[in-house]
């Protein structure tokens, strides 16, 4: 396997502006220059290469509280104790074998939220969880930046063992791959780093659309708005589709805009800044752990 089929690039203006905007930030203490960070690898017999050493350079030391810090040197900190570690599994989240190639090895780079995230020699993002159920791992981005313009445009929040979740603005989440769909509805343009591999994105003034399929974790399309109307016509396009819509919103969406959607099939409000509106059944990863979590209650 080449460690130069896939070269991370640099973070786009707009990524850094919404990350910024979102409190994820570089800490400078939670990064090391490459000569230490080829050091610390050699130390535990961990394989390095170039792809690792500018990932490393671009995105390590990005901090995202309260669910840790993100790079191979912040995981390296975990792994000696050196800062607190806040689950009972750290030995389980070492490196590992690649599944494409099992004589290279993976390399840990998000060590507290799940699902886990790990870095391949030619600079692929893999997502992996056995949390609660069966094991999930598999490709996920093409490279970090690539994890982090997705992140950016979904305002820090892809997919997480957790449900549901409080947002800052209005979010869709569908079963489908309608982003084009939605797109020309929104009357906005592709975003081309974020549109690499087997996701796409696109953004105009107040919303972002991207399609993620990584398979075991999250496949369909997910929007986030400035306005409820924004989210409404996005879930309209995903029910024309035949996929199941979810509309997670930090106010009551009008019963105006609800009637231009079909009867939803559920409604919730777990917390006071959190109101849920659900149009048919999901069978994704952070769903599947939702149903195990309660099936008892």
């Amino acid at each position: 396997m080449s460690e130069t089929r896939h070269d991370t690039g640099a973070l786009s203006a707009l990524a850094q502006e919404l990350l910024q905007r979102l409190g994820i930030r570089r800490s400078v203490e939670w990064t090391v220059p490459s000569s230490e960070l080829q050091r610390e690898l050699a130390t535990l017999r961990w394989p390095c290469s170039s792809a690792v050493l500018r990932a490393e350079m671009l995105t390590g030391g990005l901090c995202r509280t309260p669910s840790g810090v993100f790079g191979i040197h912040a995981s390296l900190r975990y792994l000696r104790g050196e800062v607190p570690w806040d689950r009972d599994d750290l030995q389980e989240y070492g490196s590992r074998a690649d599944p494409r190639d099992a004589s290279q090895t993976l390399l840990p780079l998000w060590m507290l939220d799940d699902p886990r995230v790990w870095l391949a020699q030619d600079g692929c993002v893999f997502y992996g969880s056995h949390v609660d159920g069966p094991e999930y791992f598999t490709l996920a981005f093409e490279d970090v930046c690539h994890h982090w313009e997705s992140m950016a445009l979904l305002d820090g929040y892809v997919v997480a063992y957790h449900r549901p979740h409080i947002v800052a603005r209005p979010r869709l989440e569908s079963s489908c791959f309608v982003g084009e769909a939605v797109a020309r509805e929104l009357g906005i343009s592709t975003f081309a780093p974020g549109t690499r591999g087997r996701t796409r994105a696109w953004t105009g003034p107040g919303v972002n659309v991207v399609e993620l399929d990584i398979p075991g974790f999250k496949q369909g399309t997910d929007v986030v708005s400035d306005s409820a109307e924004g989210v409404v016509l996005a879930a309209a396009q995903a029910l024309d589709a035949g996929g199941a819509a979810r509309i997670t919103s930090p106010e009551p969406l009008d019963a105006d805009l609800l009637r231009e959607l079909p009867v939803c099939s559920g409604q919730e409000r777990p917390f006071s800044a959190c109101h849920v509106y659900r149009w048919g059944k999901f069978s994704s990863y952070e769903d599947d752990r939702y149903r195990r979590r309660h099936r008892g209650a």
